[in-house]
């Protein structure tokens, strides 16, 4: 498992070890994928509002997802935007900003999740889509996953000592000095 960075020196993902792609990548991938998100809509059926067709749904989640990546790229080329503006607590009782905490990014229906480091530097653990009747991560097995992603992430930060913005750049070279 690896950290590679997204956008500038602001946002980063994780690589996990045999996959392909980082996690930011893989999404993007993947929520571009007509396939993918249809068959993923109709496993899923349960979740959705019979008011919907799965076309309808799966052509705003192709077209939520440009947005989504849209979106962050404006906010790291900004000067007065910070991630955090995008990013928010994973918990509604989490009410302090703290260091690696569990952060969400949303767009509609798409999640990305990410462990923040300080307002402006967060690394991207996954992300999933979360449809309109599905609301606890532990309820589903896609999201149950994503959330074992956040808890294996933190957990890597923390045995390498990062507790910080400083301590995580500089585990961030040390890394890239090993290989």
């Amino acid at each position: 498992m690896k950290i590679v960075p997204i956008f500038a020196h602001k946002l980063f993902a994780f690589h996990y070890v045999n996959e392909v792609d980082n996690e930011y990548d893989r999404l993007m991938n993947l929520w571009n994928d007509t396939v993918y998100v249809y068959e993923f809509l109709k496993e899923n059926q349960i979740d959705i509002p019979r008011s919907k067709t799965l076309s309808k749904i799966a052509n705003e989640l192709i077209d939520d997802a440009y947005e989504l990546d849209e979106r962050l790229i404006e906010i790291t080329n900004s000067t007065d935007k910070k991630l955090s503006f995008f990013f928010q607590s994973l918990s509604n009782h989490e009410y302090r900003a703290k260091v690696l905490s569990f952060q969400k990014g949303r767009h509609s229906l798409l999640r990305m999740y990410a462990i923040k480091i300080d307002d402006d530097t967060f690394v991207i653990t996954g992300g999933a889509i979360k449809l309109p009747l599905h609301h606890l991560m532990e309820d589903r097995e896609h999201t149950k996953i994503e959330l074992t992603k956040l808890h294996v992430a933190k957990a890597y930060l923390n045995s390498n000592g990062v507790l910080n913005e400083d301590s995580f750049f500089e585990f961030l070279n040390e890394e890239s000095y090993d290989k």
